[in-house]
């Protein structure tokens, strides 16, 4: 029965006096907003719980999948009859990380702890040894976010596109300034350097945020991406 309807009934029948009604449909009050909290928090919790498990189990595997399927494709001679298969099956398993993505875009931003530690699993399974210094200062939750993008975006690139035997991944707060510098080496130093879609990506990530990026290729065959954000960027939420 409506809380209205228990409060007509109850002073009709001159049960209880005026003041006392009043307190108490303002207790039936607060009690319908607390419920009401508790299940939008309870609804909460259960989006961001399903996101991280969608990430963790789903989203990282893919990702790696993809990586070694593309490596496959890139062994298989010319004229090899399953070179084909091996590009349907590349493009298959992007475009179900891309769906992933979609689907848990909304639930959670992206956690930097974890696609470190991604970074470290892929890079080792390559043969590549991996390095991470991270600074021990909160950073705001959108640039960690962004942060945790450009790291899997930069590691995706030294997979791809080197030889790599060491990479090396530091973030660091100096001056209000926190640095993200990702470098390894096995780089062809005649390789064209600060090209392609997925580096204007990161640079309109980081232009979001007041921040920019670079990188620079040394002679050694050292390929560093720097990205530079004002520690106190736009929360832009």
């Amino acid at each position: 029965m409506p809380d209205f309807a228990i409060l007509a009934l109850l002073t009709s029948l001159g049960a209880l006096p005026l003041a006392a009604l009043a307190v108490l449909a303002l207790r039936l009050r607060r009690l319908r907003v607390m419920q009401a909290e508790a299940v939008r928090q309870a609804a909460a919790e259960a989006r961001e719980q399903f996101g991280r498990d969608v990430h963790d189990l789903v989203s990282s595997r893919l990702w790696l999948a993809t990586l070694r399927s593309e490596l496959a494709y890139r062994l298989a001679e010319d004229d090899n009859p399953l070179r084909p298969a091996l590009a349907d099956v590349v493009q298959a398993i992007r475009q179900a990380a891309a769906d992933i993505r979609n689907v848990t875009r909304s639930f959670q931003d992206v956690s930097l702890p974890s696609e470190l530690a991604n970074a470290r699993a892929v890079l080792r399974a390559y043969g590549t040894d991996c390095k991470i210094e991270t600074t021990d200062a909160e950073l705001s939750d959108q640039i960690s976010a962004t942060l945790a993008i450009m790291v899997r975006e930069a590691v995706t690139n030294v997979v791809r596109h080197s030889r790599a035997t060491l990479c090396v991944i530091e973030i660091a707060l100096r001056a209000g300034t926190v640095t993200l510098t990702v470098a390894n080496d096995g780089v062809d130093p005649s390789a064209p350097s600060g090209t392609g879609s997925g580096l204007d990506n990161l640079r309109t990530r980081a232009a979001a945020l007041d921040g920019v990026v670079g990188t620079v290729l040394d002679p050694d065959g050292w390929f560093r991406l720097v990205t530079e954000i004002p520690s106190r960027g736009k929360d832009r939420r």
